[in-house]
């Protein structure tokens, strides 16, 4: 693929072709690229193994490959063709001075004349510069932004433990002190399927919807199909009891954090602290670099918010979503 130091190039001529899933694309990304679930070809895999059709859509300028995304495609009626592209695309190189040209090219795929439509969500922070490009190529933004916090795993644990907020270190040491163990596995399925059933009575009681607990099975078994690793699950126990856990999502260099439950005695304790913390250290030593904290929402979710950024980690807003 082409580096970063490619030669002049033009912008103006960007193709997009759909295509087939390829893995070997995701090899190809720059070192340092956070790379979003929904964007990673496990993802799309798994998708496809249950009738979603997910296509790989190559972006090319005058000087070759540029990036490529994930789109999923919908239908409605066998006449409404709805396409959908959650936080894409990924780029082989700097994309800077290609977004506008990039979204223009993307949204020529939607024909809202023969019933054809694309939704684009960029990885794009909400900002002026952004907001105007994507408006200069003819979108028109439908939803507000998606809020998240990225946390880099790559420095050394000690250099981790410092980041944190005062308070949740202080949680953290609290939680190593007391008669906790924590168990860390993910590609067995009674190592989660405890939490799955925890979630949905959470889901039952507090009637709020997410996304299907039946994912976390099937990514797994697209993963270990693939031979790639898939899920990592924490559990904090005390004695015979399981107090706190939590299941993280694997994609390439990167991750996510799924779900997560504590009960009573693990909130006593700083049982879920303690859990995030030994699942930061074990997806490190994974190879993983980068880990998506999820869906950050200060309003309605403020105590998880400070849960999760009590990390050290830093909230982004995304643009949004785009028609």
């Amino acid at each position: 693929m082409p580096s970063a130091q490619s030669p002049a190039r033009s912008h103006d001529q960007i193709t997009v072709q759909p295509g087939p899933i390829d893995p070997t694309h995701w090899h190809a990304l720059p070192e340092g690229t956070p790379i979003p679930l929904q964007q990673h070809w496990l993802y799309g895999l798994a998708l496809q193994s249950v009738g979603v059709p997910i296509y790989q859509w190559q972006i090319e300028d005058t000087d070759g490959p540029l990036g490529f995304a994930l789109v999923a495609r919908r239908r409605f009626l066998r006449l409404v063709s709805f396409d959908t592209l959650l936080r894409g695309p990924l780029y082989f190189r700097d994309r800077a001075k290609s977004t506008n040209a990039v979204h223009k090219a993307l949204r020529r795929k939607s024909n809202p004349w023969r019933w054809r439509f694309l939704l684009q969500q960029p990885e794009l922070l909400d900002d002026t510069a952004t907001t105007q490009a994507l408006k200069t190529a003819g979108l028109r933004q439908v939803a507000t932004g998606y809020s998240t916090a990225w946390l880099d795993l790559r420095p050394e644990p000690g250099v981790l433990r410092a980041a944190l907020v005062g308070k949740w270190r202080t949680q953290l040491r609290a939680a190593e002190k007391a008669d906790m163990q924590i168990s860390i596995g993910g590609h067995k399925a009674h190592h989660y399927a405890w939490l799955l059933e925890k979630e949905a009575a959470q889901r039952s009681a507090r009637s709020y919807q997410a996304t299907p607990l039946e994912l976390v099975p099937l990514y797994q078994a697209t993963a270990e199909h693939a031979g790639e690793p898939g899920i990592l699950s924490v559990t904090a126990m005390s004695g015979r009891r399981r107090i706190a856990g939590a299941i993280f999502l694997l994609h390439g260099n990167s991750a996510t954090y799924h779900m997560g439950w504590v009960g009573e005695e693990g909130r006593s304790t700083g049982a879920q602290n303690r859990v995030l913390f030994e699942a930061m250290c074990a997806l490190r030593q994974k190879g993983i670099s980068f880990l998506d904290l999820g869906g950050i929402n200060t309003a309605e979710g403020a105590g998880i918010a400070r849960f999760k950024l009590g990390t050290g980690a830093a909230p982004v807003t995304y643009t949004g979503s785009w028609i």
